[in-house]
């Protein structure tokens, strides 16, 4: 990438989850109190990799590039009403899903469960006064709106792009041209830094969109353009 290709990003898109905001305790932690108020105590470890099982499962059962939110008659809710009740049935936990689902859906749409990377805001600025549109591309219900203006982070976009307002997800390349055709930017004017291989890095590649990807972990190989975070992203693709 480099100064020349720096010259000619006229936008840069961003997933949100991983990349720009955490969930901070981990949902694990969050998932484990809450249940524990509605019968037995159960902890964060016993949570964490079930949680993590039934994410992954329910991804698979949809057709990829559909937005899961989409798939069910009750919508998001009855996504998520069916990850509860998944969750409760491996962990054995007699708590009402309904009471909980309630509890934890509104617990997630608060921008206090949630933390901003440190270097997100500054670097966020820094393409403000290079002129540089910015745009948010994310695998996310429609609370996402609500809780980016909680944490300060809209005053920076210029688009959002939500895949349950969208009807379809990333790694389909549709949610990134829509992005794009509002930004009135060209894939090759554009960069796309986030955290997932599948669904921010080959997502982008088959747009035509130069992806990063976002790795805060360390976990990736080298077939990447990656990045720890989001100042070194920026110092990749602007300065080289």
């Amino acid at each position: 990438m480099g100064r020349q290709g720096g010259s000619q990003v006229k936008a840069v898109l961003l997933d949100v989850g991983g990349t720009l905001i955490e969930a901070f305790p981990p949902p694990a932690v969050v998932y484990a109190k809450t249940l524990s108020r509605y019968g037995p105590p159960v902890s964060s470890e016993a949570v964490a990799p079930i949680f993590t099982q039934v994410w992954q499962e329910m991804t698979q059962e949809h057709p990829r590039g559909l937005d899961r939110y989409h798939l069910l008659k009750g919508g998001e809710r009855a996504w998520w009403g069916k990850f509860l009740q998944r969750v409760l049935a491996r962990l054995g936990h007699p708590a009402p899903w309904g009471p909980v689902l309630e509890e934890l859906f509104a617990a997630f749409a608060r921008p206090e469960a949630w933390r901003v990377f440190p270097e997100v805001p500054r670097v966020l600025e820094k393409l403000r006064q290079r002129g540089v549109l910015v745009a948010a591309v994310s695998n996310w219900d429609s609370r996402l709106p609500g809780l980016l203006a909680g944490l300060g982070l809209m005053r920076f976009l210029d688009e959002l792009s939500v895949s349950s307002l969208e009807g379809v997800e990333k790694p389909d390349p549709e949610i990134f041209r829509r992005t794009l055709a509002r930004l009135g930017v060209k894939p090759k004017e554009a960069t796309h830094w986030g955290d997932s291989p599948l669904d921010d890095y080959r997502g982008a590649e088959a747009c035509g969109i130069q992806p990063v990807l976002i790795d805060r972990q360390g976990l990736f190989f080298d077939s990447y353009v990656r990045a720890r975070h989001l100042e070194e992203a920026y110092e990749l693709v602007f300065s080289g």
